[in-house]
C-alpha cells in the first residue's frame, strides 16, 4: 500500500520558540484511517509539508498528552517538532537514507536546516527521540555541543513517562514563558 500521509514537521517552522526532535514512523502506512492524518486529511488539514500544532493536537491524543506539559511555559502555535524519519513511512528499519524515497530524502535535509537554523537563533531543543539526530554527521556535532538550557536529551525507553518527566523538568531551565 501507497503511503498516503507521510508527515515531516508539524508546528512552527519560521519562527518557533521550542524545537522537539523526533525519529520514529509512528503508525503503520497500511492501516492509514487510523492515523490522525487521515481525519485531519477530511477535514482540510493535513499536509504532508507541516501541519498547525494547535489542530493537530486536536486530532492526535499522543500529542495533546506531550503538549500538555508544555502549556504553562510556551504556546502550541510556538513548537516546531522535526523528524528525522518521515512519519508513517516505510523502510525506517534501514536508517541509511539513500535508500529513502525522494520524500523522505528531501524532508530530512529540510528538517536538518530547520534545525540548525533555529540553533543558531537559540531556539531551545528538546530530544526526545534523540538518537538518529545525535549520530547525525551534519547536526549531530552541533547539539552535542549546546549546553543544557538550551538542548535536553530525553531518556530512552518505552514509554511516554520518563521523556515527559525529562521535559517538564527542563521546561523552566530554558526561560520560556507563555508569552
Amino acid at each position: 500500500m501507497e503511503n498516503k500521509y507521510p508527515v515531516s514537521r508539524i508546528g512552527n517552522s519560521k519562527s518557533p520558540r521550542l524545537v522537539i526532535l523526533l525519529c520514529n514512523p509512528g503508525g503503520d502506512p497500511n492501516y492509514y484511517k487510523r492515523l490522525p492524518e487521515y481525519t485531519m486529511g477530511r477535514d482540510g488539514f493535513y499536509s504532508s509539508s507541516g501541519m498547525n500544532m494547535h489542530v493537530y493536537r486536536e486530532y492526535c491524543a499522543w500529542w495533546d498528552n506531550l503538549l500538555r506539559k508544555t502549556d504553562k511555559y510556551i504556546a502550541d502555535t510556538d513548537i516546531l517538532a522535526l523528524e528525522y524519519y518521515p512519519y508513517h513511512s516505510r523502510g525506517t528499519n534501514d536508517i541509511k537514507n539513500w535508500h529513502w524515497d525522494k520524500f523522505a530524502q528531501r524532508s530530512l535535509a529540510e528538517n536538518k536546516k530547520l534545525l540548525l537554523r533555529h540553533i543558531k537563533n537559540g531556539v531551545p531543543v528538546f530530544g526526545y527521540y534523540p538518537g538518529l539526530w545525535l549520530n547525525d554527521p551534519d547536526v549531530g556535532a552541533v547539539l552535542s555541543a549546546l549546553p543544557h538550557p538550551q538542548f535536553c536529551k530525553s531518556r530512552t525507553g518505552l514509554g511516554q513517562a520518563l521523556k515527559l518527566k525529562d521535559l517538564e523538568n527542563w521546561l523552566p531551565k530554558t526561560g520560556l514563558d507563555n508569552k
